[in-house]
């Protein structure tokens, strides 16, 4: 949806609807006057809906700090180093390739970014050529760097504080806190007290956005989920939470519709052949590519082998150095959230916008494909077949499974796992295959 989107919104804008299309966003006003709250609907996308979207960004961020990949300090230190050479790396080159005349140093932060969804996305068609703690790792190190961008939106880019929504905002957030503290379930509260907060922060000259992040970090992590959810918990054999029942509902929503309109409103970018040589012939554009496809995985390379090297941390099992690299390539993938950035740091500026959003779009499929094409050169990790009684699946196999069920089946060099879970409604067993690092192999040569 996402993808599509962003290939409509562009198509409209090159098309003979362009002046209609982006004239509609800009020029499109609705909500309350005396509220000063008569946004255009470009503004209402990112300030209004957008929000919604960071809403459920912190329900994630929570879960993984209360139950996930950030629960454990320990694990969750080298992809911290990871993100922090992740993001520092990028800006240090942008601001490399700005300090010339014509730069536009106010860029800075644009390439920090890393899109969860899309990255997460990528490594999924190639996981089983990767060990199964890379996928904790980029989820844990995309995370991070979410919380790093967050905060620069919330500490950088405000603009015309007004003291008085800023001291209202801190007196919702106690509120907050308290609501939190005294494990208070009802979402009534969170929402009215979210909205409340996003008003004061949009009026205070604080990006109102952070309000929904500001109220997810709020919900009891422990609260179970209501009767009736059809959440399930984030581990196999955990109760869900009132967390994985908000994702749970939240999510479709913000895939399907809310990152839509974000990209059908701000991908709206007239591309023509200045346009296009503003990707690498100014410095916004070429410091924004060389800080997504170079900065990113180095500095993630750099920090972390640095730490395993120091002795801090060490790699997680089956983890080494090329899949460091390969998972700091698919961390350049930039898109919503550094298009975002261009939306807070470009203001005034649609050249620069225009070059950088363009320059986005490009190296997050660069470092898409050359991050999906890196992964295929590892061999098969492990490898996930259905087997159907009534459709071939081995007889001694199956045979053996029951008997051993959850022990090891040796043939050769090949072991099969086999989960004890009993017979599923369609009569089907689950058999993971799991292959030695080094030796590809197809599947049907499995048994």
């Amino acid at each position: 949806m996402l993808l599509g989107a962003t290939a409509l919104s562009l198509y409209l804008a090159n098309s003979g609807y362009a002046t209609d299309f982006i004239g509609f966003w800009e020029h499109f006003h609705l909500g309350p006057k005396s509220l000063g709250l008569f946004l255009n609907a470009h503004e209402w996308v990112n300030e209004g809906l957008m929000a919604i979207f960071f809403f459920n960004v912190g329900l994630e961020i929570k879960r993984e700090f209360a139950f996930g990949s950030l629960s454990d300090v320990k694990a969750a230190l080298l992809p911290c180093f990871g993100a922090l050479g992740g993001m520092i790396a990028p800006m240090g080159i942008y601001l490399a390739c700005n300090m010339v005349n014509g730069g536009v140093t106010a860029g800075w932060a644009i390439p920090m970014a890393t899109d969860i969804a899309f990255a997460m996305g990528v490594y999924n068609f190639f996981k089983n050529r990767m060990p199964p703690a890379v996928a904790a790792f980029l989820l844990t190190l995309a995370t991070v760097d979410d919380l790093g961008a967050i905060a620069v939106i919330a500490v950088c880019f405000a603009k015309g504080i007004v003291p008085a929504y800023l001291a209202a905002s801190a007196g919702i957030c106690g509120a907050l806190f308290v609501a939190c503290k005294k494990k208070v379930t009802s979402m009534l509260v969170y929402g009215g007290l979210g909205v409340a907060l996003w008003y004061a922060l949009l009026k205070g000259g604080i990006n109102a956005d952070i309000a929904g992040v500001i109220a997810a970090l709020a919900v009891p992590a422990a609260a179970p989920a209501p009767p009736g959810s059809h959440a399930h918990g984030m581990e196999e054999g955990m109760e869900p939470t009132l967390l994985d029942d908000l994702i749970h509902n939240l999510h479709p929503i913000s895939s399907m519709l809310i990152m839509p309109l974000f990209a059908l409103a701000n991908c709206a970018v007239p591309v023509d052949a200045a346009a296009l040589g503003g990707v690498t012939g100014t410095p916004v554009g070429l410091g924004i590519m060389a800080g997504l496809l170079i900065g990113k995985p180095l500095g993630i390379f750099a920090l972390c082998y640095g730490a395993v090297k120091a002795g801090i941390c060490e790699f997680p099992k089956g983890m080494n150095g090329k899949h460091l690299l390969t998972v700091g390539m698919l961390a350049g993938i930039g898109f919503t959230m550094s298009l975002f950035l261009i939306e807070q740091a470009l203001v005034g500026m649609p050249a620069a916008a225009t070059s950088a959003k363009l320059a986005i779009l490009c190296s997050s499929g660069i470092a898409a494909v050359v991050g999906g094409v890196a992964m295929t050169r590892f061999p098969v990790y492990f490898c996930e077949i259905i087997c159907d009684e009534d459709e071939g699946c081995r007889p001694d196999l199956i045979v053996r499974a029951r008997v051993q069920g959850g022990e090891r089946l040796r043939r050769g060099r090949v072991h099969a796992q086999v989960p004890d879970r009993g017979r599923g409604a369609d009569d089907r067993l689950r058999v993971r295959k799991f292959v030695g690092a080094g030796w590809n192999v197809a599947s049907d040569e499995v048994f």
